[in-house]
């Protein structure tokens, strides 16, 4: 429709009509590609806000996780605390608990976490998207290292491959079955605790035999307390890494709140 009329008014030699149109082209495809980067943009700004949400929630799905881990190396460290008192012969410290204990302080949780929104921001190019620079320099910090994969937190020390190597397999048996890890909720999936306490229905003697086993051999309890040394480097990392989570999860919550 405009091009015949551009056409009619150059037959007529009508110039001033001719520029009037050639204008409103100009106007008309200046609007249509500003509205077309302002849909972009609006597009752009949705889809970042939907992205922040997802990592929102992931951070929130580490901080479980990292909470389950936490609270799981704790009773293993009051598990490892009784069967030090058991290898120093502790009066309060019965036979049956000194071997359960000793057992116990060899559990392991395995770490675990959230990086599915994070890697598809990265993989997808739409990190840029997000317009905060001091958020992406949390985002980046936070993720910068995989926290289920520091060498700590998959170390695992000499003690648990020594303590079942000779504590009694029925022993061993009945604690897995009677007192092992627990599944439980965590973060919108399953993980593991482990009971505070423990009781078994073996003989006594078989208790006092098997204590009297781990109390002769010498380098058992140097090996346990090394034990505890990884646990506790293990809460270090997990804590800290706990502490970022809720960090950048604020500042997620201070962006969305305007």
């Amino acid at each position: 429709m405009l091009l015949r009329s551009v056409t009619k008014h150059v037959k007529a030699q009508n110039w001033f009509a001719v520029v009037l149109d050639l204008v409103i082209v100009i106007i008309g495809v200046f609007i249509g590609i500003q509205v077309s980067n302002w849909n972009e943009q609006r597009a752009g700004e949705e889809k970042a806000q939907v992205l922040i949400q997802r990592l929102y929630d992931d951070l929130n799905n580490d901080y479980e996780a990292l909470t389950a881990a936490l609270d799981y190396h704790a009773v293993v460290k009051n598990y490892a605390i009784t069967a030090i008192d058991g290898f120093n012969n502790v009066e309060s410290v019965s036979d049956e608990q000194f071997v359960i204990a000793a057992y116990q302080a060899s559990q392991i949780s395995e770490p675990w976490g959230y990086r599915s929104t994070y890697n598809e921001l990265l993989s997808t190019g739409h990190f840029d998207l997000i317009k905060s620079d001091e958020l992406k320099s949390l985002i980046l910090g936070y993720y910068s290292d995989d926290w289920t994969e520091q060498s700590i937190l998959t170390t695992v020390a000499p003690y648990r491959e020594h303590i079942r190597s000779i504590m009694p397999f029925l022993i061993q048996d009945t604690i897995r079955s009677e007192c092992g890890d627990v599944v439980v909720e965590v973060a919108k999936t399953f993980g593991s605790a482990l009971p505070v306490s423990c009781d078994l229905q073996l003989p006594d003697e078989l208790f006092r035999e098997t204590a009297a086993t781990l109390r002769s051999k010498t380098d058992m309890l140097g090996s346990l307390q090394y034990q505890v040394s990884v646990y506790e480097a293990q809460v270090s990392t997990l804590t800290n890494f706990r502490a970022e989570s809720r960090k950048l999860t604020a500042a997620i919550e201070k962006l969305q709140r305007g």
